[in-house]
């Protein structure tokens, strides 16, 4: 009898997981909807988004389209790379107030964020001057337009993104500013490269 029970509730458990599993929807794709996939500039990039950004330019030009793309892609990067400099150098001390001038010229909060923002993004676009375009993807659209996709590349790789922002900081820093901030170019160095890591 009690092995008779024991196989009875075996068959009802086994009967609700087939049940279960047989009416278990696939998400639902909304309907005319298309699944898209990423070319190789976007693969690319993402398997380094440290060092690698992406950009994409429509044009009846192809060599149009390609210049479109390239500057999408350094203003992706140049942008990225700001932040982590503004993350980096908030951490260091630095903060907002060190760019914001003297007593003669803005104390406001707002200003000294809009000049913080300035620096950082300055010292950015600097960097990634040296970075180039690694793998091109192109497109013909049925109107003849281009879209074409670049894929840049900082191929010195973090570390050296991280020495050359520390540099340029250094640089733009006057000595009286290091002193107070007691500035030490190769602990900021190491915070820049803490949070490129991050993004990994």
């Amino acid at each position: 009898m009690k092995r008779a029970f024991i196989f009875a509730a075996t068959a009802v458990i086994a009967g609700v997981m087939i049940t279960g599993c047989g009416s278990s929807k696939p998400v639902a794709q909304a309907k005319g909807s298309k699944v898209l996939t990423s070319n190789i500039c976007e693969e690319l990039q993402e398997e380094a988004p440290v060092i690698r950004a992406v950009g994409k330019g429509s044009h009846f030009k192809e060599q149009t389209a390609k210049n479109i793309a390239e500057t999408q892609a350094r203003a992706v990067f140049a942008r990225a790379l700001a932040s982590k400099i503004k993350t980096a150098t908030s951490e260091d001390a630095v903060g907002y107030d060190i760019y914001s001038g003297d007593e003669a010229s803005g104390n406001s909060a707002s200003d000294q964020g809009a000049k913080s923002n300035d620096f950082a993004q300055s010292i950015a676009s600097e960097v990634i001057r040296n970075a180039v375009v690694i793998k091109t993807h192109k497109e013909l659209r049925p109107n003849n337009m281009y879209d074409i996709w670049v894929c840049l590349e900082y191929k010195a790789g973090v570390s050296e993104i991280a020495a050359s922002v520390a540099k340029k900081v250094q640089q733009r820093i006057p000595d009286e500013e290091k002193m107070k901030m007691n500035f030490e170019f190769d602990q900021y160095r190491k915070r820049v490269e803490a949070e490129l890591e991050k993004s990994r």
